[in-house]
């Protein structure tokens, strides 16, 4: 029998008696009273742990992953275990060493039924593919990376159990179908799993075009594109066509919030491919289509920070990112809000302003953390690191990049690998092995060169440090690559890169290479590069 959302169970009689939900915001869902909730994050984090590993869990591995920093982490588990049996009652066993735990008979766990591709009972098949321990994970990095990768697997796993358990021989044949349709993928993408995501929102615009409601195929295209360049390919040729197509039907019928979402994605797309003139364009018109409304504008004016900072007018690029924030926070957008802040830390580090940074890096590190927002901690830890390096604290910068590179990869972006692995060189360098950190920048370098999905600027920006670590240990390249830097910046409109490329070869003795990068300077709207 397929599941329904009246909580009747698999023989058509009442749902389970009690529901184990951690799939969304952990709970348990009971028939009778309400059970205590447990004190904290970890209990969950350690239900969650043992009801989705393979086999019993040894007690030391939980402590390794919960109780790091603990003084007496054998007691912190003992307490964590306490607070996990008030929570579940009888209906989840957890006992002994290994750990092992026991579901009782009639109970329902959502995490289980995914595993074991089982129809759910007692809980709805739309949300098998929420992230485990949503807003609920506890802020230990050992735990948040092995959360991400499960995370990611049962977002797969919950796609495979909605396609294997929806009605035979129906397709989406409504609006609202097709639009359930792009809510999953989304979620399945937040987890993560951005590919597999991308892949419902793909099969949403299959249906939408089936449908043949160009409202719904419009909002359908703006939402695949939207999520493919930023979580898969920011230069994919496909993914800016279906931004356009959602533009061009938006317009048609009057859509100004999809059309502003698909203009700003093309500014977007443009900026990532170094050519920030057609980004601006594609900006101002995005902010004609979103008029007053503060949530498009919060949109806008972020892309627009976003494409100005490396052009030579980061000022600009700082007060269209203060907009972005406020805007955001009148819509009461906290992701948009996080977002924007965390791109204002960046330019203002870019222009030196490393006080005013490391208040934005703050902000967005405490943001990102409340709202669970794991996807997004390789980029504000990269921020972080920056500001812990130019505080010269380098051992906790190094530490704080490696545990973001680690997450970089099992996130599998490209540009957040690229950024840590700049971040680590540098840190590297600095603790006094600065030819292995060129060895690895360079090898970075060029692996970027092959991957068109890395934004433009992380290419610029790890040739810059490349440089500047290279001036001490080799003159001959590190004037190549400051020659190449120096093309590259022409080529793409990132003219403050070129400023960098002038000023690492006067560094290097060039004589005429201090009056160029003074030239190139003046008029530019940012301090740093005349300091």
């Amino acid at each position: 029998m397929e599941p329904d959302d009246t909580g009747r169970g698999d023989d058509g009689g009442e749902g389970p008696a009690v529901v184990v939900r951690l799939l969304g915001p952990p709970r348990v869902e009971t028939r009778g009273p309400r059970p205590p909730v447990p004190r904290g994050r970890k209990p969950w984090a350690l239900l969650a742990l043992l009801l989705t590993t393979t086999g019993p869990v040894p007690r030391g591995r939980v402590q390794e992953l919960l109780f790091p920093d603990a003084e007496d982490p054998q007691a912190a588990l003992r307490w964590t275990l306490s607070q996990v049996r008030r929570a579940v009652g009888d209906a989840v066993r957890l006992e002994g060493d290994p750990l092992t735990c026991e579901i009782a008979e009639g109970v329902r766990v959502d995490v289980v039924d995914v595993l074991a591709g089982r129809a759910p009972a007692g809980w709805p098949l739309a949300e098998a593919t929420l992230p485990l321990l949503e807003c609920a994970e506890p802020d230990v990095p050992e735990f948040a990376a092995w959360l991400h990768g499960r995370r990611h697997g049962l977002a797969r796993a919950g796609a495979r159990l909605q396609r294997r358990h929806r009605p035979r021989g129906s397709s989406p044949a409504s609006r609202s179908a097709v639009r359930e349709l792009v809510r999953v993928g989304e979620q399945v993408m937040d987890s993560g799993a951005a590919r597999d995501g991308t892949a419902i929102l793909a099969g949403a615009v299959r249906r939408a075009r089936e449908l043949g409601d160009d409202v719904v195929l419009a909002e359908t295209l703006a939402h695949y594109g939207r999520g493919y360049v930023h979580a898969v390919a920011s230069t994919d040729p496909g993914a800016a066509a279906a931004l356009r197509e959602a533009d061009r039907l938006a317009t048609r019928e009057g859509l100004a919030d999809i059309a502003s979402l698909a203009r700003r994605e093309l500014g977007f797309v443009a900026t990532a491919t170094g050519d920030p003139t057609a980004a601006l364009r594609w900006l101002d018109s995005a902010g004609v289509a979103a008029g007053e409304r503060p949530e498009q504008r919060a949109g806008v004016a972020h892309v627009r920070g976003f494409a100005l900072i490396d052009t030579g007018l980061s000022e600009w690029a700082v007060r269209e990112l203060d907009a972005a924030v406020a805007l955001a926070e009148t819509a009461d957008r906290p992701r948009a809000f996080t977002a924007a802040v965390a791109m204002r830390a960046r330019a203002r580090l870019q222009r030196g302003e490393d006080e005013a940074a490391a208040s934005d890096v703050a902000e967005a590190r405490r943001m990102a953390s409340e709202l669970g927002w794991t996807s997004m901690r390789p980029w504000i830890d990269v921020l972080h690191g920056e500001v812990l390096l130019r505080e010269g604290r380098v051992a906790e910068a190094e530490a704080v990049l490696a545990d973001a590179h680690t997450l970089a990869e099992v996130l599998d972006d490209a540009c957040w690998i690229a950024l840590t692995s700049r971040g680590l060189a540098v840190a590297r360098a600095r603790l006094g092995n600065p030819a292995a950190a060129a060895t690895a920048l360079d090898g970075a370098c060029a692996t970027l060169v092959a991957d068109a999905d890395v934004c433009c600027w992380i290419e610029l920006h790890l040739r810059d440090t490349l440089c500047a670590i290279t001036a001490d240990l080799d003159r001959d390249t590190a004037l190549r690559e400051a020659a190449l830097l120096a093309r590259r910046a022409e080529h793409t409109g990132l003219a403050e890169y070129a400023v960098r490329a002038a000023r690492h070869r006067a560094r290097l003795g060039d004589p005429d290479a201090a009056a160029d990068a003074r030239a190139r300077a003046l008029p530019h709207d940012n301090p740093a590069l005349l300091r």
